[in-house]
């Protein structure tokens, strides 16, 4: 029974022994021969007992589980853990700043020139000799400066789980075109009517040498920003590396203005006769926002060596994209009439034509309208980005990196301008590119 007893004890130990042979290794001190008594002599007996010593044969087994004991056991500060969030720190806070570009939207001729010999056709849209001076081409898609705010914490010691918020943003942009009329070129403002399913084209000459003048403004602009909190969970993790689960929600915010006005003033009456001389105005202001929001689900993995590593990310998001849209449209008739000249020439005396004002004007609105609609499309949302990491202390960290974003059924005010009335109903793709430099502090 005793000799069983020392054989089933001798098989733990070389299991504990064999479950224990990637760390480092120590000699292991033989067992009792199988005839001493263990009720005499017991294997386990307290450390630092007075009668312990290690000339004492029952004593070796003690020694050798206080070796193995897996809470006296250190990884090595090589560990990616260790170095990716080394020395326990478990917050960060992360701020870059983005140089970056959107797809630029599509927009109309909203004003042209041409040559005067074209006539009532100078800068008509489709003539060969027409060009734009404001859209004809994708605008707004210069590259531009944002920033990235990241905020997060691990929620536990051996950092298996943690929670993360970002902000990003591309500041506003804006083009802009402002003209007023030297009676030496053709500027026009195309406008587009409908007589039943055929579109006219009729211009608005704000300069045409010796027929009117006048003015024009036009501008376009946007903004984007975003969002999202995550959840991050270890999957796997390595000497060299760690991989992450994302789990969370995500927010982007569109914002889209074009606008334009003008006013054309002839420079003679139209008709000496009637002794008027009509004025032509008009504005338009087009408005959209979109919102997205979603669920999303990614992986973050990161790898080093040393005071670098890389960290790449990819997460798509499935969920609502409400859009709203402003659409402002007016166009005005004016006539300025000579009241004192239509007197006189009626035979009135000229005392009477003196106390008359010298001239009028009169409004007369030919076209308003106020259009806004609300809609709401199944939105996806696919990111992804590599960022590189240089540790300067345990504190401190440099970045460096690109993402790209996509979103899809968005409404843009510049493309659905079509100089008439109608509104084009389109909804279209959205892209960005970011590239970003920044510091990361971890505390």
């Amino acid at each position: 029974m005793r000799y069983r007893l020392c054989v089933t004890t001798a098989t733990l130990v070389l299991l504990v022994v064999g479950a224990r042979a990637d760390e480092h290794a120590i000699p292991a001190w033989e067992l009792p021969p199988p005839n001493t008594d263990p009720f005499s002599a017991p294997f386990f007996q307290p450390s630092n007992s007075s009668g312990h010593s290690r000339d004492t044969p029952n004593s070796a087994l003690v020694d050798a589980v206080i070796t193995h004991d897996p809470r006296a056991v250190t990884l090595p500060s090589e560990v990616v853990g260790a170095r990716a969030c080394c020395c326990n720190l478990t917050t960060w806070a992360t701020m870059e700043l983005l140089i970056g570009r959107t797809r630029g939207p599509s927009v109309a001729p909203i004003v042209t020139t041409g040559p005067v010999s074209a006539g009532a056709f100078a800068g008509a849209i489709g003539q060969p000799t027409t060009l734009p001076l404001f859209g004809g081409k994708r605008i707004l898609d210069d590259w531009r400066s944002g920033l990235r705010i990241e905020l997060g914490a691990w929620m536990d010691s051996s950092q298996q789980s943690g929670i993360g918020l970002r902000f990003y943003s591309l500041f506003t942009t804006n083009e802009q075109f402002r003209s007023a009329s030297n009676n030496r070129i053709v500027i026009n403002v195309p406008q587009s009517v409908s007589a039943g399913p055929v579109r006219i084209q009729i211009p608005a000459f704000v300069s045409f040498p010796g027929a009117s003048t006048g003015r024009v403004a036009a501008s376009a602009e946007t903004m984007f920003a975003g969002g999202d909190l995550n959840w991050r969970y270890l999957i796997d993790r390595n000497e060299w590396g760690r991989v992450d689960t994302l789990v969370g929600y995500r927010q982007l915010h569109l914002v889209d203005s074009l606008g334009s006005n003008f006013n054309v003033v002839p420079t003679s009456p139209v008709n000496e006769s009637l002794l008027v001389s009509p004025q032509y105005a008009g504005v338009d202001n087009v408005h959209t926002r979109n919102n997205f929001y979603g669920p999303q689900l990614g992986l973050c993995a990161s790898a080093g060596v040393g005071r670098f590593w890389i960290e790449g990310h990819a997460a798509a998001a499935l969920g609502v994209t409400e859009s709203s849209l402003d659409f402002a449209r007016s166009r005005t008739g004016v006539v300025a009439s000579n009241p004192a000249a239509m007197l006189a020439t009626l035979g009135a005396p000229a005392s009477a034509t003196n106390s008359v004002m010298a001239a009028t004007t009169n409004q007369v609105p030919t076209m308003q309208s106020n259009v806004a609609s609300r809609l709401s499309y199944f939105g996806v949302v696919g990111e992804g980005g590599v960022r590189v990491n240089w540790r300067a202390t345990d504190h401190v960290r440099f970045t460096a990196g690109y993402s790209f974003l996509y979103w899809n059924n968005v409404r843009r005010a510049q493309e659905m301008f079509i100089l008439g009335p109608v509104l084009r109903p389109q909804a279209i793709d959205f892209t960005t590119h970011l590239f970003s430099v920044g510091l990361d502090l971890r505390f």
